[in-house]
């Protein structure tokens, strides 16, 4: 009786969430979770090079022993160029994060082949101080100074607005000779008036 019972627990679980897999859905599940998808042959014919992660990883839509992420390539020669690096989630040893940089090698006859040297990147991580550190690093390479700019951008357009600076100016321009006092006036009371 308590084999029946935990049988058919187990089946009401699996029906809760979707249902069980056939043991030939679990053996099929097994074999792509195994394909290492031409990644070995990478590693062991590749040129080793360097990337850098223009995004975060992703489970691929309607792979679920897949993740993908931007790269951009930096071949040791040659142009940086970009690719959607299409990897096997039980490849991944370490955290790849926008901005970090991620040790690859690169397949001789076709560029678009890399292959990411999880070994090594986790080396990287560890010598970066631990996997926050080393995602801190590579958002701070990403986005570091984006909120300076901003800030200073919108300084200087506040400047370029503020009344005052601009009848400064208009003044100058009147006294320079490149508008007249009647053009100074009209612009000054449009200043004014929209105060």
């Amino acid at each position: 009786m308590g084999l029946f019972k935990g049988i058919r627990d187990v089946k009401r679980m699996s029906d809760h969430h979707g249902g069980m897999p056939s043991i030939r859905e679990s053996f099929k599940d097994i074999g792509a979770l195994a394909d290492d998808r031409g990644e070995h042959e990478v590693l062991e014919k590749g040129t080793p090079a360097k990337a850098v992660a223009k995004g975060f990883a992703e489970p691929v839509p309607g792979d679920k022993f897949a993740m993908h992420i931007l790269l951009e390539v930096h071949p040791p020669s040659g142009a940086p160029y970009t690719v959607d690096y299409v990897f096997p989630t039980t490849r991944m040893k370490a955290a790849v994060s926008v901005g970090m940089e991620v040790p690859i090698k690169i397949h001789p006859e076709d560029p678009n082949r890399i292959a990411v040297q999880w070994d090594a990147q986790q080396g990287a991580i560890a010598a970066a101080g631990g996997d926050m550190a080393a995602v801190s690093q590579g958002l701070q390479q990403t986005y570091g100074g984006v909120a300076d700019a901003a800030m200073r951008e919108a300084k200087a357009k506040q400047a370029a607005e503020d009344p005052t600076t601009k009848l400064k100016k208009l003044g100058e321009m009147r006294d320079a000779g490149l508008i007249t006092a009647d053009e100074f006036d009209a612009k000054k009371a449009e200043l004014l008036r929209d105060l």
